[in-house]
């Protein structure tokens, strides 16, 4: 189930996700990149999270913070799923953090090591609320609190990611600069501060999100005719893209009848 936030928040938050399930047994899912960072509630049993590199899972803090990611990796829910997470746009987890966002990237952090006078408090207050929209209510709360200004490259940022996410073919880096008015490196250095990923990598993500979506207004089409109406050269590269990005290939994907999210769906 989706959410919308406050007009005030809507500049920075996509929407609120809820996930919700009752399984037999753990099971595990797979989540890969879609280009927005988080911060996530547990009021279900708390994931395990395991990267692909590695052969330990580190279990979720009942409150935590993501950012970006550039790889795929494995999370595995006990019996009660049951998740909030606040889904920010690309650079929107950015207007609330003095810290830059490059420093998040590939990291599930506990919300205290970010907001430690505070992060206490709030998971009681969203963990302890009756209902979902008085536990947006009281994020929602929290993170006017937190808000910063509006600095000129986050809106430089804001207008990069809505023309590469809106773009017909793939936008390199210096037609996006030259479409912007500014030199390669100040928005690279801009997306480093708000996003936490190069320009190039926030492309390869956004093209495969525009894939995902694509397969599910236009059922229809060939795998093939789809690679290149999202972008990618010929259905070699989008294959090899798609796995590198997700683990698994598109014919995969499209097996996976169990998702909770557009990007995270139940393996085995």
């Amino acid at each position: 189930m989706q959410l919308y936030p406050s007009p005030a928040l809507a500049p920075y938050i996509l929407h609120y996700l809820i996930l919700e399930d009752h399984v037999l047994q753990p099971s595990r899912h797979r989540f890969f990149p879609d280009g927005h960072p988080g911060i996530a509630f547990h009021f279900g049993d708390a994931f395990l999270q395991q990267d692909y590199l590695s052969k330990t899972p580190s279990k979720h803090p009942e409150s935590f913070i993501y950012g970006q990611v550039n790889h795929h990796f494995d999370l595995i829910s006990g019996t009660k799923i049951g998740m909030l997470i606040v889904v920010f746009k690309p650079f929107g987890l950015s207007g609330f953090m003095k810290m830059p966002a490059k420093l998040l990237a590939n990291q599930t952090l506990a919300l205290s090591e970010i907001f430690p006078n505070s992060a206490a408090s709030l998971t009681d207050q969203v963990l302890s609320a009756a209902n979902h929209p008085e536990r947006i209510k009281r994020i929602e709360s929290f993170l006017t609190s937190q808000l910063a200004g509006n600095p000129r490259d986050i809106r430089l940022v804001a207008s990069s990611t809505n023309i590469i996410d809106n773009a017909a073919a793939p936008v390199s880096v210096r037609q996006l600069a030259d479409d912007l008015a500014v030199s390669e490196r100040s928005l690279e250095r801009a997306f480093d501060q708000h996003i936490g990923i190069s320009p190039k990598l926030y492309s390869r993500i956004a093209r495969l999100q525009r894939y995902l979506k694509l397969r599910k207004t236009s059922p229809a089409m060939s795998l093939t005719a789809l690679g290149y109406e999202a972008g990618y050269y010929d259905q070699a590269h989008f294959i090899k893209d798609f796995a590198d990005l997700a683990g698994i290939t598109p014919s995969q994907y499209d097996l996976s009848t169990n998702r909770l999210a557009v990007n995270l769906m139940q393996i085995k």
